[in-house]
């Protein structure tokens, strides 16, 4: 049965429902999405205050049509992945549950000043219908999108902050992005009568975003391109992980939330991809593609292959990690980035 309750992330008002059979809470926030926390998950500790702004920059929107099914969880992989088999096979029971965890939560956490104010501008951009419109942010996304801590940690527990002291520490977020010109911002009111913050980019912020969007030497988003399937489970975790040990965050465009066509929304993440890194073990077309769009607009490319696989001539020559058992590919990977990526 729904109820009305505080979300745990975010602290604005929201609709819940219990599950005692499964000893989990499905949330519906306007501000972090559609997502699951089971009573005994430590995510919530884990996290801290990385959990809101991680569900605001990835959210799948409660207000969508069509419906929208997926939510994060912290569901197992291998679990997520059968319940989305038995979605794409029409049976929406279960929704399409997406992972999350504490690690894939800390790899995308940006962690110095600059990447936030980076992912700030993209934000709001995202936001924005037309050029030079103000948008009204209510201020729980507010809090979010400025990666404002809104929980002390006490002992082994996390504690709520009086909202007036995070409240001057979103000032003087805002403050400086003003100061250095990349917005306008005052208090106003939306149109449903709640005070927030309408924001709109300069042109120096737009300038900004087409610079990130061109080049993302600063970014840490690595679009992966492999076969997905069951098959290739074990692997899809071994390079993730040897990214994420590399301190970047792994993408996979099966994983995030998009309402374009896959090929546009595909090239959009190789474009915005500090590098990308393909695995060719299993001829598919689909990878070539993407290894040659990427090379073709300058980006880094990272080739792995299963030992003995047969690669095309054009792209034999290219050094490519050889790897025997997926075990051997997060070290291998790991220190392939730390010595060709800057």
């Amino acid at each position: 049965m729904e109820k009305t309750i505080i979300c745990p992330a975010c602290r604005s008002q929201i609709t819940a429902e219990r599950y005692p059979h499964k000893s989990s809470t499905f949330y519906l926030c306007p501000v972090c999405g559609r997502f699951e926390l089971f009573d005994l998950n430590e995510i919530l500790h884990k996290s801290g205050n990385q959990l809101a702004p991680y569900l605001l920059y990835h959210r799948f929107s409660i207000d969508t049509t069509p419906q929208e099914y997926r939510y994060h969880t912290p569901l197992e992989k291998e679990t997520c992945d059968e319940y989305k088999k038995d979605f794409n096979s029409g049976n929406n029971t279960n929704g399409w549950p997406v992972h999350m965890d504490a690690e894939l939560i800390n790899a995308w956490y940006p962690k110095t000043f600059s990447e936030k104010i980076d992912l700030i501008l993209l934000h709001i951009y995202e936001s924005t219908a037309h050029m030079g419109q103000f948008v009204t942010f209510k201020m729980q996304e507010l809090f979010g999108m400025l990666f404002i801590d809104r929980k002390e940690r006490i002992g082994q527990n996390w504690e709520w902050r009086d909202e007036a002291d995070y409240e001057d520490e979103a000032n003087y977020m805002l403050d400086y992005l003003r100061d250095i010109s990349f917005i306008e911002y005052w208090e106003g009111i939306n149109e449903d009568n709640y005070t927030g913050i309408r924001i709109r980019l300069t042109p120096k912020g737009y300038e900004r975003v087409d610079e990130l969007q061109k080049n993302t030497s600063n970014g840490r988003n690595v679009l992966v391109a492999m076969k997905f399937g069951e098959e290739t489970k074990i692997l899809r975790e071994a390079i993730r992980q040897g990214i994420t040990n590399a301190g970047y965050f792994a993408v996979f465009i099966d994983e995030v939330q998009h309402n374009d066509f896959i090929t546009p929304e595909l090239l959009k993440y190789i474009r915005d991809s500090k590098f990308v890194v393909v695995d060719l073990t299993h001829q598919n077309n689909g990878a070539y593609f993407e290894e040659g769009y990427a090379m073709g607009i300058g980006k880094p490319v990272i080739q792995l292959c299963k030992k003995d696989t047969y690669l095309h001539f054009d792209i034999a020559q290219k050094n490519t990690i050889i790897w025997d058992t997926e075990t051997s590919i997060p070290l291998m990977l790991k220190n392939r980035i730390n010595a060709t990526i800057d």
